[in-house]
């Protein structure tokens, strides 16, 4: 079983071919805004890496949000129109809760910024079932969070939210994968982002 991970949900792409839990190829590279010059010439040079040929892949995942707007969408295109060409479904994956599987935990709150105070967040339990469904929310929810759960809090960079440090955590390709691989695929005509918030501009026009 080879599986594709594609993730371009924040300023870093990460592609990584897996086969059988061990990681081919893994490019990850930190391209703030060009994600659309770069991530498909790191496919190649991922299945070029790999020494594979993109008919070897069986499985595509792919982040499918909540992150950057822009990049997201980039993802999620790569991802549908590879598995249109080669005639396989997608399983989707959450930029939050792949980032709690990658670490071992009591309780876990992972946390994407937003800007302006504002947090993509998602609480997860030791197994990484949800305690509250992921959302989009303020500092004020974080910090009643954390009261209520005391978890470890993480996130894709350094932060700081009022006093509370929030540390940067690297994701384990490995158990992510090996986490979604029995999940159900969907046919790629299904796969959209997942925002939780439409960018403003959008927001305006409804």
């Amino acid at each position: 079983m080879i599986s594709l991970f594609i993730d371009t949900s924040s300023s870093d792409v990460s592609i990584a071919i897996v086969k059988d839990n061990q990681i081919l190829s893994n490019i990850n590279k930190n391209i703030p805004n060009e994600h659309s010059i770069y991530t498909t010439s790191f496919l190649d040079n991922a299945l070029n890496e790999a020494k594979i040929t993109p008919n070897d892949i069986n499985k595509i995942m792919v982040v499918n949000g909540p992150g950057s707007f822009t990049g997201v969408r980039i993802g999620v295109t790569i991802a549908k129109v590879f598995a249109y060409l080669k005639k396989i479904d997608i399983i989707c994956i959450s930029s939050l809760k792949m980032r709690a599987i990658s670490i071992k935990h009591d309780n876990c709150l992972v946390l994407l910024d937003a800007k302006h105070d504002n947090y993509y967040i998602g609480l997860y339990d030791k197994d990484n079932n949800e305690i509250i469904k992921e959302q989009f929310n303020n500092k004020t929810k974080i910090i009643e969070l954390i009261k209520k759960y005391n978890p470890i809090c993480i996130s894709n960079k350094n932060l700081l939210i009022d006093e509370i440090k929030v540390q940067k955590s690297n994701l384990d390709i490995k158990k992510i994968v090996s986490y979604y691989i029995n999940s159900k695929p969907l046919n790629c005509h299904l796969v959209v982002p997942n925002y939780l918030k439409l960018p403003q501009a959008l927001e305006q026009q409804k």
